[in-house]
């Protein structure tokens, strides 16, 4: 897959400056190897755009092996064996969407800070990072903190123009790699089908490109997710209950 999106920036690209580095966004390692790479071969870069992340789509006590129902809970408490498997997961989420652009912005901030007149960071984090949804609890959560993160390094290095950039659900398999998902199991999509329903991917990557160029702060798609944002402050339970509709989640 990385070498295709490689291919197709080279047929955009009238220069065929195309750099193509594999590695693991999490590993300190495989990001310094990337930066040693991009100033070999470019002298620096400009904009960094930090997409990479991981889905998780169980609400909570399903990964802690509990079932909620109308007569209570099944079993009433969680094991300590499935406990440690629940906390194991929330450390693959927090690796994805937390600690990888945590390296990211350590590795090429001192980087853009050095090399660039006008240097930009885009964090692709999700509307779910500032509006809860349910079966959504570690994946919001996670990326709410490296959200906030990135807002406080805008604060910390003003000199980088730091752009949020909050879609709702995406076109797309981004949901296989949900890392609450049992081994040797299918992703269990709780919304309408994305690829049906979701923001066309060539429009979010158009939009992100016309965010930079404009230096825009935090980027909201569709837009009126930013009324939404706002009404969660106003009416919460209005809100909470349009979270439950979209993601066909009954509390019992």
């Amino acid at each position: 897959m990385l070498e295709e999106a490689a291919e197709e920036c080279r047929k955009l690209c009238e220069s065929g400056r195309v750099l193509c580095v594999r590695g693991d966004c999490a590993s300190v390692e495989d990001m310094a190897k990337v930066r040693d790479a991009v100033i070999k071969e470019w002298d620096g870069i400009d904009t960094l755009i930090i997409t990479a992340g991981v889905s998780a789509l169980q609400p909570l006590m399903t990964v802690a092996g509990v079932t909620v129902t109308k007569d209570g809970l099944s079993p009433p408490h969680a094991t300590t064996e499935v406990m440690n498997h629940a906390v194991g997961v929330a450390k693959a989420a927090l690796d994805g969407n937390f600690i990888g652009p945590y390296i990211a912005a350590i590795t090429f901030i001192p980087l853009l800070t050095s090399c660039s007149k006008s240097p930009s960071i885009l964090l692709f984090s999700s509307v779910a990072a500032i509006i809860p949804a349910p079966t959504r609890t570690l994946y919001a959560s996670t990326k709410s903190a490296s959200l906030v993160l990135f807002q406080a390094l805008a604060i910390e290095h003003p000199r980088i123009s730091f752009l949020s950039f909050l879609p709702a659900t995406i076109e797309g398999d981004f949901r296989a790699s949900a890392v609450d998902t049992p081994p040797n199991s299918s992703p269990v999509i709780h919304e309408a089908d994305p690829n049906k329903y979701g923001l066309r991917r060539d429009v979010v990557a158009s939009r992100c490109i016309q965010a930079i160029d404009r230096k825009e702060k935090t980027v909201f798609m569709p837009q009126y997710m930013r009324i939404g944002h706002l009404m969660y402050w106003i009416w919460p339970a209005y809100v909470e209950w349009r979270a439950r509709v979209k993601y066909n989640f009954r509390a019992e």
